[in-house]
Parts: structure tokens; C-alpha cells; sequence
């Protein structure tokens, strides 16, 4: 590993070099591989404007220039693996609101490694009311989830409901990009990062877009190394991200506690409790939070 490497500053340079080392990469699997020759397939600004008309939305400046260059690959998730139902599944009947929530929740097909926003609709339109279905139902539900920073909670269902879309309205705008993964739009304050979302449970995937496609892309970027556990926990070594490249040595040490999220650090930051250590950083060790 050449821990010599710098990534491209400007971030349309990034995008490409990560578009050419990853196309270059899948060139050279083994043919049996569902990845062989994958290609990035981008959109044209007109395609970009278009979406945003559509469902009513606004890429940030990164989304924009991500979907420009990258978008997403010719590949599907399991393309090849037929769907199997267990005989006690196929037992089962559901009912046509369980059937409703399972559609909601996945699509009746697979979706692209990252969603095609041309083809998928399905996918776009459920990931797109995904975050305001998830909190709802976080809210309302049995764990009856709430924020201190709404006040006391009401009486009324329907008055939660308003405090939480206000609030929604309010924070920073999260697109989709991958699963239950989302990009945050910077609204003025610098961090953007990516957040995996599934109601009030949401954490941290990466810090920004860039670190994002560092850790997805690992292996294809080079940026991987086999470490040794002096407890020998580990006896065969265990792969992680190379350590001594100056940018992603940041990236991996920030610290969730000195970190500025508006809105959603909040949320981030929901199921830490005084006296228990927390997740802080992908390299950064856990520790009682500063609440």
C-alpha cells in the first residue's frame, strides 16, 4: 500500500479518479464475478434538474456533482440469487396493511449498488419517505421516541406529528444514495456527512461523501491493509483501512462529541447514556459522552 497517495483536493477530480480506479478494478475480476466490468453510469444536468422537479426536492452542491459523475453502476444487489420464501413463509398470510409496509420498506425487486434515480422509482419514492415514516412510527409507537429539544411531549398524536415535521422541515435535507443510507446537505455549517437511517436508531456511515466512497471503495481504491492483533484475537490478521494517509487519517479520528450537526447530532446522539461508553469515531476509542 502506497501511503504516499493524496486524493485529488477539488471533488469533481475525486469523483473521477474514484469513477476510473473502480471501473479499472472491476475490469480485472474473475468473469464469474456479478461485478465484472461494472460501469458507473452518470446523469446529464437536464436528467439532475429534471429529478429535482419530480419529487420536489434540491441536491446539494456534493449530491449534484456525485450523481453527475458517478450516479450509480450497471449492477444490481444479488442480480443472480433467486428470491426464496421458507415453507412457514409461505404459510403465512399477510394481511393487506403488512403487505403495504413490506412493499414500502423493500420494492418488489432489487435495486442497483447505488439507486438509479432514472429506473428505480419505487425505491426513490420509498427511501424519499422513508426518514418521516420511520420517525413517525418511532414517535407514536411502542418506544414512544422523543427529542428533548421538542419540549414536553403532547397528549395529542397529532400534535406530535406537527412538532416532529416541523422540526423535519427545518434540519438539514438527507437524500438517498444507498439502502437506508442518505447524505446530508451542509445547510451552511460544513460537516456533511452520511447517515444510515432506520428511525431514531441512525449513525454515522461516514463523515463526508468523500469518506463515504474511501470506506466503500476500500478495497478497490487500495486504501486496505491485513493487521495483526497483539491479543491474538485475530490470529490471521483482519483487514482495516490503511493508516498514514494524512486526509483519511482525519477523517477516521474525528470525534462525534467535537463535531458540529445541526439538528441531527441530536438524534445521532439519542441512545447515549452518561454512564455508558459510546461510539465516538471509526478510530477513536468509546467513551462516556459529553451530554
Amino acid at each position: 500500500m502506497n501511503r504516499e497517495i493524496t486524493f485529488p483536493e477539488n471533488l469533481s477530480d475525486f469523483l473521477y479518479w474514484v469513477k476510473e480506479t473502480t471501473e479499472s478494478y472491476w475490469s480485472k475480476v474473475p468473469h464469474d464475478k456479478l461485478i465484472h466490468g461494472a460501469k458507473w453510469l452518470p446523469l446529464t444536468d437536464q436528467q439532475i434538474d429534471e429529478l429535482e422537479l419530480k419529487y420536489t426536492i434540491k441536491f446539494g452542491v456534493e449530491h449534484r456533482t456525485f450523481l453527475r459523475i458517478l450516479h450509480t453502476i450497471d449492477k444490481h444487489y444479488e442480480e443472480e440469487e433467486e428470491e426464496f420464501i421458507s415453507e412457514e413463509e409461505g404459510k403465512y398470510e399477510e394481511s393487506e396493511e403488512e403487505r403495504k409496509r413490506r412493499v414500502f420498506v423493500t420494492p418488489p425487486y432489487r435495486p442497483s449498488f447505488f439507486y438509479n434515480w432514472i429506473t428505480e422509482k419505487e425505491w426513490i419514492e420509498s427511501r424519499l419517505a422513508w426518514i418521516d415514516d420511520f420517525y413517525v412510527s418511532n414517535i407514536l409507537g411502542l418506544s414512544k421516541s422523543w427529542l428533548r429539544s421538542w419540549g414536553p411531549r403532547p397528549e395529542s398524536d397529532e400534535e406530535k406529528v406537527r412538532i416532529f415535521r416541523e422540526w423535519y422541515q427545518k434540519a438539514p435535507c438527507l437524500l438517498p444514495i444507498t439502502a437506508h443510507t442518505f447524505l446530508m446537505d451542509d445547510g451552511g455549517h460544513g460537516l456533511r456527512p452520511v447517515l444510515s437511517v432506520y428511525g431514531f436508531d441512525t449513525i454515522i456511515m461516514a463523515w463526508s461523501l468523500r469518506h463515504f466512497l474511501m470506506r466503500e471503495f476500500d478495497t478497490e481504491l487500495g486504501l486496505t491493509e491485513i493487521y495483526y492483533d497483539d491479543k491474538e484475537d485475530y490470529p490471521q490478521g483482519y483487514i482495516d483501512l490503511v493508516k498514514g494517509i494524512p486526509e483519511l487519517d482525519a477523517l477516521q479520528t474525528i470525534r462525534l462529541d467535537d463535531t458540529d450537526i445541526p439538528y441531527w447530532k441530536e438524534v445521532l446522539t439519542y441512545y447515549h447514556y452518561p454512564n455508558h461508553n459510546c461510539w465516538q469515531g471509526f478510530w477513536v476509542p468509546w467513551s462516556k459522552p459529553k451530554l
